[in-house]
Formats: C-alpha cells, sequence, structure tokens
C-alpha cells in the first residue's frame, strides 16, 4: 500500500515523463517552476484561469495535470486530455473552485502545490529548461 506522498510523486514522475520530448518541452518546464509562485500569489481560481486564458499546448497540459489530480482524489475515474481541456473549462473550474466551500478550495490549493513540487523535481531533473519569459 503507498501513502498518499508516494502515489502523489509516482503521478508527477508519469507526467513529466510524458512531456519529456514534445515540442512544449521547455515552455512546460518554464511554468512548471512558476506555478507554485503563481498560486501562492494569486489564488487557484485566478491560476487556473490564466492558464485557460492562455491556452497554449503546456498551459493546457498543466491544466490537465492539475484536473486529472484532483479528480483522482475525488475516485473519479474521468481523464482530461490536453486536447479536450477547453471544453471542460466550466467543469473544472465549477469542480475545484466556484461551486466550493472554503474549505475544500483549500485542500484543493494544498493538493496542488504538494503536486507542484514533485512536478518542478521533476522537471528539473528530466526537462529541457525553459527561457524566462515563456509563461
Amino acid at each position: 500500500m503507498k501513502t498518499l506522498e508516494q502515489e502523489r510523486s509516482n503521478y508527477a514522475f508519469e507526467c513529466i515523463s510524458k512531456i519529456k520530448g514534445k515540442n512544449f518541452e521547455k515552455d512546460a518546464s518554464s511554468l512548471i517552476a512558476k506555478l507554485g509562485t503563481l498560486i501562492l500569489t494569486n489564488g487557484l481560481g485566478n491560476t487556473l484561469a490564466f492558464l485557460f486564458s492562455k491556452a497554449k499546448d503546456h498551459h493546457l497540459e498543466t491544466i490537465a495535470i492539475i484536473s486529472n489530480w484532483l479528480y483522482k482524489l475525488e475516485g473519479r475515474k474521468e481523464e482530461i486530455k490536453k486536447d479536450n481541456v477547453q471544453q471542460k473549462i466550466e467543469q473544472i473550474m465549477k469542480k475545484f473552485v466556484l461551486d466550493v466551500d472554503v474549505e475544500k478550495y483549500m485542500y484543493y490549493t494544498d493538493e496542488t502545490l504538494r503536486l507542484i513540487n514533485w512536478l518542478r523535481r521533476f522537471s528539473d531533473a528530466m526537462l529541457e529548461s525553459g527561457g524566462e519569459n515563456n509563461d
């Protein structure tokens, strides 16, 4: 039986492995490096809205990674892919931001930050580093 921390790290490793070699690898690396600060500064909801508004491959992939992890914690089997993230904007925002109480929002934020720590570690180790202005 794995601990939640082990599951989180395994999930992050799998996600970063899938990004490696893609045409947006550098941009994803740069975004992942900044993501924790974005959430701590602006909140989970504003950060997700920012990622949706940018809608480049690395933004959509990041939303899919976060959403799938949070869905997994809720016991849902649904998998969101980068290609269908834009169609799921309402569903994702309502589920994790708009229709939740403060405690649940804080839980989702905390879980996302914990996941990002693992994503950042594996990104630093496995992905080609991106430039400073690739948000």
